[in-house]
């Protein structure tokens, strides 16, 4: 796997404890804005989670419109700040848990691309990552299943964010005798991977890797459920953090907490979402 270089942007630092004694990962993220090369290259990046070059050029030719910028702005990316922030956030961890924890996230190239409405979230678990213990060719029940809940912003708390992430985890379960909303996903996820490798398959899965992990009682597995703030630097208070309460989920023994701190992220979204995700588009 290439990893490219903006990940060297993610720093991790020692967990925290909240008041129940369970831990809360810390990840700082600074973009390097004066490098304009490596911003460049995590926009183009950003912007094929949600088109490829190709059905970029192609729609553009379509509907008779000569810039792409324009053509993502009207077609493609949610003008609507809230599902800019949500997007991003689901992205950021993802591609976390993708490049420095070597998951699967098939989600991350279905989840943006495939969107009826620019203006929506998409329905379903945030992220759906997988690692093998082995690989996928040999079943483990050392397999790993992670179902992410991200809550993104720059306004409230980091507390406020990752107790929402907690809270709304209970939606995503793979449970032995009622599997609800996240063995739903998984099955549209395997679906899509399936009519889309008709077409091309990026990453060497095939959506049989995901049908490994949809019969949790005869085929056993690991299960976690990661519930994650992504919030601006300034308001990744640890003190604050510390008070998030996990003893109500249905998920507290399987559950990782993780808050992320973006140096002003606004910034850096307002800079994926700009021209600079489709620089150099005739060359790359």
């Amino acid at each position: 796997m290439n990893i490219p270089e903006y990940m060297n942007s993610y720093a991790h630092f020692d967990p925290i404890q909240n008041i129940e004694e369970n831990n809360i990962e810390i990840i700082l993220v600074q973009a390097p804005f004066d490098n304009i090369k490596v911003i460049a290259d995590w926009a183009r990046s950003f912007r094929h989670k949600y088109i490829s070059d190709e059905d970029l050029l192609e729609g553009m030719e379509d509907i008779g419109e000569n810039e792409p910028i324009d053509f993502l702005k009207e077609m493609v990316y949610p003008e609507n700040k809230k599902f800019q922030s949500g997007d991003f956030g689901e992205i950021l961890v993802a591609e976390y848990l993708m490049y420095t924890e070597n998951f699967w996230v098939p989600t991350l190239f279905l989840r943006y691309s495939e969107k009826s409405n620019k203006e929506e979230s998409t329905k379903g678990s945030d992220i759906v990552a997988i690692r093998f213990y082995q690989d996928s060719d040999h079943e483990s029940d050392q397999d790993l299943l992670c179902i992410g809940e991200i809550k993104t912003g720059s306004t409230r708390t980091v507390r406020e964010r990752l107790q929402a992430a907690i809270n709304d985890s209970d939606k995503d379960s793979i449970d032995l005798l009622s599997a609800k909303r996240g063995s739903v996903g998984l099955n549209a996820v395997k679906l899509k991977i399936k009519h889309r490798e008709r077409q091309e398959n990026q990453d060497g899965y095939s959506y049989r890797e995901i049908a490994r992990f949809e019969n949790p009682i005869e085929r056993p597995y690991q299960i976690q459920y990661v519930a994650a703030a992504v919030v601006d630097q300034k308001q990744l208070n640890q003190n604050t953090v510390k008070k998030v309460v996990t003893k109500e989920s249905q998920h507290v023994d399987s559950l990782r907490m993780i808050a992320f701190g973006v140096s002003e992220i606004q910034k850096l979204i307002n800079a994926l979402y700009s021209e600079l995700g489709v620089s150099n588009l005739d060359n790359e």
